[in-house]
């Protein structure tokens, strides 16, 4: 990456991204909170990893009810909406704080497959084009479980409980 690049973002102001990232679209959070008209992208796994769901499944009213009822669903499920940037407290005002946070924590836990996790917001996806693969990596550690102050739980938290 150029020395001129922002690296909060991973992208050179100004500079289109070369590996895919469409700059000018409407971004989707992978990590956004249970609610009717959300897209289901995955289901936790008994190992805490992401089992991507294919194709993603639009949540109704009663998939929500049903979900609430048995806990927060964001600690088993991950849901994606649009990406309210500056509405979101995860916003940094350049771009969103959690896969900062999470690329930061799990780089030593992301897989080194170079194979991306089979993904169908790639295309949308904040994370991806704020910090391109390296997200991709990391996203299947993420649990997005907002109770409470914590904001995700990740592989390596799990396992030390």
């Amino acid at each position: 990456m150029p020395a001129s690049s922002d690296s909060s973002v991973g992208v050179a102001h100004g500079a289109a991204p070369t590996d895919g990232r469409t700059p000018g679209r409407e971004r989707s959070c992978p990590s956004a909170p249970c609610r009717e008209g959300a897209l289901l992208i995955g289901v936790m796994t008994q190992r805490g990893t992401l089992a991507y769901v294919q194709p993603p499944t639009r949540v109704d009213a009663d998939f929500v009810e049903k979900a609430k009822a048995l806990g927060r669903p964001e600690s088993r499920f991950r849901f994606s909406s649009p990406c309210i940037e500056s509405g979101c407290p995860q916003w940094t005002g350049d771009g969103c704080a959690v896969v900062e946070e999470v690329l930061e924590a799990e780089s030593a836990n992301a897989p080194s497959s170079a194979a991306l996790p089979q993904c169908a917001i790639r295309s949308t996806c904040r994370w991806f084009f704020q910090r391109g693969a390296a997200a991709c990596a990391v996203c299947p550690l993420v649990v997005a479980d907002i109770g409470g102050a914590e904001t995700y739980k990740s592989l390596s938290a799990q396992n030390a409980t």
